[in-house]
C-alpha cells in the first residue's frame, strides 16, 4: 500500500497513521526513516495535520511546511527532517480507522488532480485496513477462546469438574480479582496456577471446596 501511494499519489514519501484502542495512534507502515519520525514528532508534540486526518473527516493540505502556521510545535521540528509540504486524507470505512500521510520534500502547490489522485489511493488503503484490522480481531478472538478452553481443561483435571463449572470458576475469579478472562486464561495456562484459587473459586454445586 505504500509502495502504491509513492508511485501514484502525490507525494516522494508515505506513511500511514493507525487509530487504535483508547484513541492512542501508530505508524503502522512508512516509505523512510525520516517520515516515520515526522509522525512520531506529531504524536509526541499532540498537533500535526496527520493528527487531525485522523480526527476529522477531509484532506489537510500543508503546501509549503515552514510557511504553515496551524501547527507550530510540530512545524518547526519537521522541517529540520527535509520535509516541504504533506497532504493527510482521513481513512475510514464505517469508522474511523487513521490517516493516509503524503510527504513531499518540497513545498508543493496541489492541484486537484492531485487532491482526487490522494482520496483514491486513501480509499484502497482504508479497504485494506478494515480487512486486516477485521482478519486481526477475528484471529484474536480465536486465540481467546482456545486459551481459555485450555485453562478450562486444566481446571477440569485438576478439581474433577465439568466444563460449565470449570467455566464458573474462571469467571467467579474473574470478578473476585477484576482480571479479564483471558488473562487470567493465560495466566493459569503459563503457570500452572492461579493465586488463591482455592480461596477465591466459585462455590456454586459442583465445584470444589477447600477442606
Amino acid at each position: 500500500m505504500i509502495a502504491m501511494a509513492v508511485g501514484t499519489a502525490p507525494c516522494d514519501q508515505a506513511s500511514i497513521t493507525m487509530l487504535g484502542p483508547g484513541r492512542t495512534v501508530e505508524t503502522v507502515a512508512s516509505s523512510d526513516g525520516r517520515i516515520t519520525k515526522a509522525d512520531m514528532l506529531q504524536y509526541e508534540e499532540d498537533e500535526g495535520p496527520c493528527l487531525d486526518a485522523v480526527w476529522t473527516n477531509g484532506v489537510f493540505e500543508v503546501p509549503d511546511l515552514a510557511a504553515d502556521a496551524r501547527w507550530p510545535r510540530w512545524t518547526a521540528r519537521a522541517a529540520d527532517l527535509g520535509i516541504g509540504g504533506l497532504l493527510a486524507v482521513h481513512l475510514y470505512t464505517d469508522t474511523a480507522l487513521g490517516a493516509l500521510n503524503l510527504y513531499s520534500e518540497r513545498p508543493r502547490v496541489y492541484d486537484d488532480t492531485d487532491l482526487e489522485a490522494a482520496r483514491i489511493v486513501a480509499a484502497h488503503a482504508s479497504v485494506v485496513l478494515a480487512y486486516t484490522r477485521k482478519t486481526q480481531d477475528l484471529w484474536r478472538a480465536i486465540d481467546t477462546r482456545n486459551l481459555i478452553g485450555q485453562a478450562q481443561g486444566m481446571l477440569m483435571a485438576q478439581y474433577k469438574l465439568t466444563p460449565d463449572t470449570a467455566f464458573a470458576v474462571l469467571r467467579r475469579y474473574s470478578q473476585a480479582t477484576n482480571v479479564r478472562l483471558a488473562e487470567l486464561a493465560e495466566e493459569l495456562t503459563s503457570t500452572g496456577q492461579l493465586p488463591e484459587l482455592d480461596v477465591l473459586r466459585a462455590r456454586s454445586d459442583g465445584s470444589p471446596h477447600s477442606d
